[in-house]
């Protein structure tokens, strides 16, 4: 109806009035082929089961710290080693063969977890070493360095520092001096190793470094402010890491104490523990201990896990 109200107000030809329709009718088929392909991308999404997520990406050939594949051998040694500790643990609280295999056969899943481990020991190491290429880029700006140049120095400081030049962040610096040389952006480097990365304080100067390189700020100023405010946020981590270290310690030996303890009253008592593995309540009370000590385990576990 307005539509039509527009068209009697303003008077139009008869071939306006043509190209008027055309238009509505070809806006009404374009809505239409966008909603197809929207339900269309949705089927597709959820007949793949689920999206793509970006940490899978490809960086040409580039580390992705948010991903790791284990090699066969290492999936195997893995596993096998899983294995054998809860077969042990099943054999402990049920002294049933049929029991402990069963137990043994949730190792498939320890490969996922201790990939999730490494990823995070990956990421520690690549933080620590950043802060240490943050002071050394710091310094090399500001005697008059070019950041491009600068890096160049940086790199040299690592490789003397850490002794080899096989760690992640020398890497990542030739990385980054390779790229420079081929005329490729510095702040899409850094941005781009900040996405590889995963580290909210790689993120945060390159965020800051993009910013700065835009706008003309004092460049020299902003990156050693950013190094300082960054590299005190690390030593407080590392500090409280240090601190907690020796209660982690403590919560892994009261994790393990009551199957040690379980363990010896069964070897050391002649049939004094016979009706927990022999009855149904004893499977009982001794499925509900596990649970507890696992439960215990996981909640210690978040409790010491302290994130800035």
């Amino acid at each position: 109806m307005i539509c039509l109200a527009i068209e009697s107000r303003s008077g139009m030809s008869a071939i306006e009035k043509q190209i008027f329709t055309d238009t509505r009718a070809g806006g009404k088929v374009k809505k239409k082929m966008n909603l197809g392909n929207q339900k269309e991308k949705s089927r597709q999404e959820k007949s793949l089961g689920k999206k793509k997520i970006p940490e899978e990406k490809e960086y040409n050939g580039a580390v992705n710290y948010n991903v790791y594949h284990m090699t066969k051998v290492e999936k195997c040694c893995y596993m096998v080693g899983a294995g054998v500790v809860l077969y042990l643990l099943g054999y402990i609280f049920y002294r049933s063969v049929a029991i402990s295999l069963l137990f043994a056969l949730l190792a498939v899943k320890y490969p996922a977890v201790r990939t999730r481990s490494i990823i995070r020991k990956r990421k520690k190491q690549l933080t620590m070493q950043f802060k240490d290429m943050l002071y050394s880029l710091s310094s090399a700006v500001g005697a008059g360095n070019s950041v491009e140049r600068a890096l160049e120095i940086v790199k040299d400081d690592m490789i003397s520092q850490y002794g080899e030049s096989n760690v992640f962040i020398v890497r990542e610096l030739e990385l980054m001096i390779s790229r420079i040389s081929l005329n490729q952006n510095i702040e899409d480097i850094f941005a781009e190793f900040a996405e590889r990365s995963g580290v909210e304080d790689v993120k945060t100067f390159a965020d800051i470094f993009e910013v700065s390189k835009r706008t003309g700020g004092n460049l020299v100023q902003i990156i050693r402010q950013t190094t300082d405010v960054i590299a005190d946020k690390i030593e407080i981590e590392t500090e409280i890491d240090t601190a907690l270290s020796g209660k982690k310690m403590e919560q892994k030996v009261v994790t393990v104490m009551p199957v040690l303890l379980t363990w010896f009253m069964t070897v050391s008592t002649d049939g004094f523990m016979d009706p927990v593995f022999q009855t149904i309540g004893g499977r009982v009370v001794a499925t509900v201990a596990l649970a507890m000590i696992l439960a215990g385990a996981l909640w210690s576990a978040s409790i010491a896990n302290i994130e800035i």
